[in-house]
C-alpha cells in the first residue's frame, strides 16, 4: 500500500518552515479513515494505528491485523519526511466486495509571486519526469489548480505484506496542486488506488473533497463546512432526462384512472441519489418528477394500488404495495442494481384525497460505472 506519496512535488518546493498565514480547510467522507501522520511519538502512533486497524477490520484475525497495521506505519515517516500533514485511508464496498484507496495531503513552499505561472512550470517540471501522464487545469470552489493522473508499480515487502509474500502492485494515481493565495504555499493532494475498475468512483469522491477546500477564520471555515453537509441542491435537469420522466408520469396517471388536474407538475429537479449522498458525493446524478392529484371521495384505494402495480407489470418492472401504508413503488426489472433504471413511489391519503407520486430517473454514475479511458476517470 503506497501511501506516502511519491515524492513529486515541483522543483520550486521545499519544506515547510512556519504554519500558515491561512486557516486552511476542508471536509473528508466519514469513511475516509485518518491515519496518525501528526502523532507527537511512537506509543501515540502505535495505540492510533490500533483503534484504526481494529474498527476497520473486526472480522481479521490478529495477525493479520498485526500486519496491515505494519504496513501502514512503515509509511508514516516517509510521510513525515513529504511534508504531509494528513492521510486517510478511503474503505468503500462496491457491489459486495471492497475497495480502497488513499488521500494524502501535503504542503509546501514555493518562490513564485503568481499562483498561475506557479502552476504553469509545476505542470512543465511533471511533464518532463512523467511524460505519458494527463494533465489539466481546473477551477475548483477554492480557486484554480493543476491536477496530474497517471499510474505507478510499487512492491511491497513480505514483511509488511498481509500475505507474508513480497507483492507487485500497481495502481492510478491523481493528485492536485492548489496555490494557497497571498502566501508562498501550496498544498499538494495525492489519490491512489489499486482498484482500477472502481478509479472513477475514487476520483469523483476525490473531486468532491477537492471542491470542500476554503481558507479563512475558523467560524468562516466551520460555516462552509456545514453548508457543504447540508441537503442536496435542487437544480433544473437536461432536456432528455425531462422528456424521459414525463413520459413515465403520463403512462402512470393513465394507470390511475382518476380525474382531475395534476398538480406541482410542471418541475422536473435533478437531485443526488441517496446511495451517492451516503458515499460522499454531492454533485447531481439523478432527477426527479414529483406531482399531486386528487381522487374523489369513497374511492376504493386498494383498487388504486392494484391497478399502478398491475401498471408496474406490464412493463415488465417490480413492484411493491403496502396495503397498511397505502403506498406502492415499482421499478424496472432485470438491473443489477436499483438505481441504473427508472422507478416510481406513490402515496394515497385518504385524509386530504391526495396522490403524491415521485418518478426518479437512473443514477447516471450507475449507468456509467465502467472506467473511462482517461485516467482522470
Amino acid at each position: 500500500m503506497n501511501i506516502a506519496g511519491d515524492g513529486t512535488r515541483p522543483s520550486t518546493a521545499a519544506p515547510l518552515q512556519r504554519p500558515s498565514k491561512l486557516n486552511v480547510g476542508w471536509i473528508m467522507p466519514p469513511f475516509v479513515h485518518e491515519l496518525p501522520v501528526t502523532a507527537t511519538d511512537d506509543e501515540t502512533a502505535a495505540e492510533q494505528l490500533h483503534a484504526l486497524v481494529t474498527e476497520i477490520l473486526p472480522e481479521h484475525p490478529p495477525e493479520f491485523q498485526y500486519r496491515f497495521a505494519l504496513g501502514i506505519s512503515a509509511q508514516l515517516e516517509p510521510m513525515a519526511a513529504a511534508d504531509v500533514i494528513y492521510a486517510g485511508l478511503c474503505l468503500l464496498e462496491v457491489e459486495e466486495r471492497p475497495s480502497f484507496s488513499t488521500i494524502v495531503v501535503s504542503q509546501v513552499r514555493h518562490d513564485s509571486k503568481d499562483d498561475a505561472e506557479l502552476l504553469r512550470t509545476t505542470q512543465g517540471a511533471l511533464e518532463r519526469k512523467f511524460p505519458d501522464d494527463e494533465y489539466r487545469t481546473v477551477e475548483l470552489t477554492c480557486g484554480g489548480a493543476l491536477m496530474r493522473a497517471g499510474a505507478s508499480e510499487f512492491v511491497i515487502d513480505a514483511d509488511w505484506s498481509a500475505s507474508g509474500r513480497e507483492l507487485l502492485v500497481q495502481q492510478l494515481q491523481m493528485q492536485a496542486y492548489v496555490p494557497l493565495p497571498g502566501t508562498d504555499e501550496m498544498l499538494i493532494f495525492e489519490l491512489s488506488s489499486p482498484a482500477g475498475a472502481d478509479w472513477g468512483l475514487h476520483t469523483e469522491l476525490f473531486h468532491e473533497v477537492l471542491n470542500t477546500i476554503d481558507w479563512g477564520t475558523d467560524q468562516e471555515i466551520a460555516d462552509y463546512r456545514a453548508m457543504r453537509q447540508s441537503a442536496p441542491t435542487t437544480l433544473e435537469a437536461d432536456e432528455s432526462a425531462t422528456k424521459e420522466l414525463y413520459w413515465h408520469s403520463s403512462r402512470l396517471l393513465d394507470a390511475l384512472a382518476v380525474r382531475g388536474r395534476m398538480s406541482g407538475g410542471e418541475r422536473v429537479s435533478s437531485i443526488t441519489c441517496q446511495e451517492c449522498w451516503e458515499k460522499g458525493l454531492r454533485t447531481s446524478c439523478s432527477a426527479t418528477h414529483e406531482w399531486q392529484i386528487n381522487f374523489p371521495p369513497e374511492t376504493d384505494t386498494s383498487h388504486i394500488l392494484s391497478r399502478v402495480s398491475q401498471f408496474s407489470a406490464s412493463l415488465g418492472w417490480e413492484s411493491e404495495v403496502s396495503g397498511e401504508s397505502h403506498s406502492v413503488r415499482g421499478w424496472e426489472a432485470g438491473q443489477h442494481d436499483f438505481r441504473a433504471g427508472h422507478s416510481f413511489a406513490l402515496a394515497l391519503s385518504e385524509d386530504s384525497g391526495r396522490i403524491t407520486a415521485k418518478v426518479t430517473s437512473p443514477c447516471s454514475r450507475s449507468l456509467h460505472a465502467s472506467t473511462a479511458d482517461s485516467a482522470f476517470g
